[in-house]
């Protein structure tokens, strides 16, 4: 039961108007997701590598700052003149000129805050037989530190030859051995203040942290792996650590091109173990040889971007939706209802209400189709009003025609002619009369059959003619001609050449005051039409009064049937055949009266 309703839905309008909406949004949605998901994709892409990028530039610039405060203490150190003088003395015998050098040390020292957490010692030396001078926080104070003993380091060659530079790696400090302390290792010269040569060294060992506290200000909320490299060494940054590691990356491509300072330098490349992909951005400290590098897993760069993705397609789905409802209520405001209004409307004009709805005059297209709909139906209400009016007027006349009686006035004269007759001559012309007149009342009182043929109304017109002639004494004739045989079977409506000779008769030939002759000429002016032309040589009709006779004005006193004129014919003929066909007068003054009769060329 419910398949045909659902089925005549998927036909309507409306079906096909959500159909395009749902179809148009979930496009637009599409197109605008796809673009979003590029676009974005793309830009946080790019901000995540300028994000890296910055991130990247400011820990090396916290670095590098805490490295150049330690060489500034240390170069402080190289050119003071105590320190020189303590170092040239060797072993000193009243200590002062190492009490001066320990002072300024001292006072230089304590005077920046940072430099206890980013050196564990700092030891002046000379040659191996001199005293030494140490700085060194207390935790890593330990007896026993001598300059032969630094000079006898393992890795105090590589220093030598590295004079002011981190060339070793992270090394463990030497000195102290109940614990693990890492550190990097320092050598700077102290040379000769008057002539070319060194006179010492400053052994500086100088602590992690000045590493480890800026990656934990900048690095502390993130997962990515940082690597420290000093020289070919490589270390990986593992809970507030630097421990050894092994690269074992494979570029596959450069992208140094999307950094921001020329000096950071951007790799897309796969680690060969784990076959992941990874962006690292690699920057140089001031320190020349040291790097710092950041790894990005490229995973994480896309698990970012889908959940974005997400993020933006729940968005657009969301405006989507509130879109397609916000839109498909105004199609349905804008269209369904005016159309379900005008649908009720013409199902109100089919029961046969064409009464004006105003209602459905909007003030848009569909407004315009309400109007012209309440145009309709009251043009279709006064056509029907008209058509009714116009039955009543046919039947009225055919009513008056087949029903009427004789113009008593007619009849009068008619006996009266009958009783001259009679009285003054024996002739045959009285039964003649009286035959004519019994067929045309015999004809008037039988049947209601308005159409005929041609034929039989030529008989009731010789009838009427004949009555008439004898009134007249002979002094009227009728002339008929037929152009084609078959035109006489052509169908006309009762009596409508009657009420013509009749009116060429007491119009046309009786006020002449002499003979006349009233011609009817049937022909066919084209193949589809016939034409009969009732012409009298009588008095002729004025122009205003030939254009008044087809109007509906009562008939004249003299009139054969009481309410049958001419312009009743020429109606008559119309309602039956249309307004193609009916009457036109051509007349003359003194000379002649034509009145044309046109009628359809349809047979009987």
């Amino acid at each position: 039961m419910l398949k045909r309703p659902i089925e005549k839905y998927f036909h309507t309008i409306r079906f096909r108007i959500l159909l395009c909406t749902i179809t148009f949004i979930v496009l637009i949605s599409a197109i605008i997701t796809f673009i979003s998901y590029f676009v974005v994709s793309n830009n946080l892409r790019n901000n995540l590598f300028q994000t890296s990028e910055t991130r990247l530039s400011f820990l090396c610039s916290s670095i590098d700052s805490n490295i150049d405060s330690v060489k500034s203490f240390i170069n402080a150190c190289q050119n003071n003149s105590q320190i020189r003088k303590f170092v040239m003395e060797g072993i000193s015998v009243n200590n002062k000129a190492k009490r001066e050098a320990k002072d300024f040390i001292s006072e230089t020292y304590t005077a920046n805050a940072a430099l206890p957490s980013q050196i564990i010692r700092l030891v002046i030396i000379g040659n191996p037989d001199s005293d030494i001078l140490q700085v060194v926080e207390s935790p890593y104070s330990i007896p026993g530190i001598s300059a032969e003993g630094i000079y006898s380091l393992p890795y105090y060659s590589t220093l030598y030859a590295n004079l002011g530079k981190i060339s070793t790696g992270i090394l463990q400090d030497p000195f102290i051995t109940t614990k693990t302390v890492q550190m990097l290792p320092y050598l700077h010269a102290i040379q000769h203040p008057y002539k070319a040569g060194e006179i010492g060294y400053i052994f500086t060992e100088m602590s992690l942290s000045v590493i480890i506290k800026p990656i934990q200000d900048y690095f502390s909320e993130i997962n990515r792996n940082l690597i420290f490299q000093i020289g070919k060494e490589q270390y990986i940054y593992i809970n507030n650590s630097l421990e050894p590691y092994i690269s074992q990356y494979q570029q596959i491509e450069d992208l140094s091109h999307m950094a921001l300072n020329k000096d950071t330098i951007i790799q897309k490349v796969i680690e060969k173990e784990t076959n992941s992909t990874f962006i690292l951005f690699t920057r140089p400290l001031k320190e020349k040889g040291l790097y710092i590098t950041e790894c990005l897993n490229e995973h994480d760069l896309k698990e970012e971007i889908y959940h974005t993705f997400l993020l933006i397609l729940l968005i657009v789905g969301m405006a989507a939706a509130f879109i397609g409802i916000l839109l498909s209520w105004f199609l349905n405001q804008t269209i369904n209802v005016p159309v379900k209004k005008l649908q009720k409307r013409m199902l109100r004009i089919a029961q046969g209400d064409f009464s004006k709805d105003t209602t459905t005059e909007w003030n848009h297209e569909l407004g315009d189709i309400g109007k012209n709909i309440n145009e309709l139906s009251e043009n279709v209400l006064s056509l029907m009003n008209q058509r009714l009016e116009d039955e009543r007027q046919k039947q009225d006349y055919e009513y008056k025609m087949l029903q009427s009686q004789i113009n008593p006035h007619f009849l009068y004269n008619t006996l009266n002619s009958i009783k001259w007759m009679a009285t003054t001559q024996n002739a045959p012309g009285i039964a003649e009369m009286t035959t004519s007149l019994s067929r045309l009342l015999k004809d008037i009182s039988k049947g209601t059959t308005t159409i005929i043929p041609l034929e039989h109304e030529l008989s009731l017109i010789k009838d009427y003619f004949t009555i008439q002639q004898y009134r007249y004494g002979g002094t009227i004739t009728l002339d008929i001609k037929i152009e084609e045989k078959e035109l006489i079977n052509c169908q006309i409506v009762k009596f409508t050449l009657q009420p013509i000779v009749e009116n060429a008769i007491f119009h046309g030939i009786e006020p002449k005051g002499s003979a006349g002759t009233i011609s009817i000429h049937i022909y066919r002016p084209d193949k589809n039409t016939v034409c009969i032309d009732v012409t009298d040589d009588g008095v002729g009709i004025a122009p205003d009064i030939a254009r008044g006779l087809l109007d509906n004005k009562p008939p004249t006193e003299s009139s054969f049937f009481k309410e049958i004129g001419i312009s009743n014919v020429h109606k008559r003929l119309q309602y039956e055949f249309g307004n193609t066909y009916g009457l036109s007068i051509h007349s003359e003054l003194g000379q002649y009266t034509t009145i044309s009769i046109l009628l359809p060329f349809e047979q009987i």
